[in-house]
C-alpha cells in the first residue's frame, strides 16, 4: 500500500510541475511540498514507533496509518496548480478526501477522514457528520490516527521554519526591512490567543504570524511529538523566533508564559 501511495503522490507532483514549471515561485512551492510530504512521513514513522497505542499493531495496520500520513497533502499539488491559474477557493484536505474515495486502494475512512480535516481545527473533525455516525471504537481509532497526521504535519513545518530559513518566507513576510508596525500584534490576535486552540485568521502582521506558529503547540496531541520537537531543537528555536518577531512586549511575556504552561501541564497522550 505504501509504495502505491508514494507512486500516487509523485504522480500528482509531476502533473502539477507540468502546469507550473515555467514559474519560479510555484515550481519552488511544489518542490517544497513534495519534500514536506516526505518529511511528514518521516515524522509519522517516528511517532508510530514511540506512541504506546501503535507499538503492538500489525505491520498492515501501521502501513495503513503511514499511508494516511504520506497522502495528507496529495491534493496540495492540484491546489498549487489552481493558485497558479488564479483559483483560490480550494480545500486540499477535502479534495483529497473525495479523491481517495474514488481510489479503491485508499478508500478507507481511517485514511480519508484524518486527511480531510488535517488542516482544519480539530473541532471540525468532531463536528463532521460522518465522523459522528461512526461506531464508538472506529470513531476513537480515526481520532487517534488524525492526531498522528496532524502532529507529524506540524513537526515537519516546525523543522522547516526553524532549520531551513530559505523557506521561512512561505510562512512569514520577512524578506524586507521590518518596521515596528510589522512586529505589532493585532487586536484580533490578542483577543483570541489565550484559548486552548490555535490562533485563527485573519493575520495582518509578521507579529501575528509568529504568534500563530507558536500557537500550533496548542494542537499537539502526543508526548512523543513534543519529545521529537525537543530532539530537533525546534521548541527552543520557536520561542527565540517569537521573541525576535513579536514587538509587543506585554503580549510577548504573557503568551510565552501561556504556551510554556501548556507544555508543562497539559496531559499529552503517551
Amino acid at each position: 500500500m505504501i509504495q502505491k501511495a508514494m507512486e500516487l503522490l509523485y504522480l500528482q507532483y509531476y502533473q502539477c510541475m507540468e502546469v507550473v514549471h515555467s514559474d519560479k515561485f510555484y515550481s519552488s512551492y511544489a518542490e517544497e511540498k513534495i519534500r514536506h510530504s516526505l518529511q511528514v512521513a518521516g515524522a509519522g514513522n517516528y511517532l508510530l514507533r514511540h506512541i504506546d497505542r501503535f507499538k503492538n499493531k500489525s505491520p498492515e495496520y501501521i502501513e495503513m496509518v503511514r499511508t494516511a500520513v504520506l497522502l495528507h497533502d496529495v491534493c496540495r499539488f492540484t491546489e498549487i496548480s489552481k493558485l497558479f491559474k488564479g483559483i483560490k477557493q480550494y480545500d486540499h484536505g477535502v479534495a483529497a478526501y473525495e479523491f481517495l474515495e474514488r481510489t479503491p486502494l485508499f478508500d478507507d475512512i481511517r485514511i480519508r477522514l484524518p486527511i480531510k480535516h488535517h488542516g482544519h481545527l480539530i473541532q471540525d473533525l468532531y463536528d463532521d457528520d460522518e465522523y459522528q455516525n461512526l461506531p464508538d471504537e472506529l470513531r476513537e481509532e480515526v481520532k487517534k490516527i488524525a492526531f498522528v497526521v496532524r502532529d507529524a504535519d506540524k513537526i515537519a513545518n516546525f523543522k522547516m521554519i526553524t532549520h531551513e530559513p530559505d523557506f521561512l518566507p512561505l510562512f512569514m513576510d520577512i524578506n524586507r526591512q521590518l518596521t515596528p508596525e510589522d512586529l505589532a500584534i493585532s487586536d484580533h490576535v490578542k483577543q483570541n490567543a489565550f484559548v486552548e486552540n490555535t490562533i485563527q485568521k485573519p493575520f495582518y502582521t509578521v507579529g501575528d504570524r509568529i504568534a500563530l506558529l507558536l500557537s500550533w503547540f496548542m494542537d499537539i496531541n502526543y508526548r512523543a511529538s513534543l519529545d521529537y520537537c525537543d530532539k530537533l531543537g525546534v521548541t527552543t528555536l520557536l520561542f527565540k523566533m517569537f521573541d525576535k518577531y513579536c514587538g509587543d512586549t506585554e503580549f510577548k511575556l504573557k503568551y510565552t508564559a501561556f504556551i510554556q504552561n501548556h507544555l508543562n501541564t497539559h496531559r499529552f497522550i503517551e
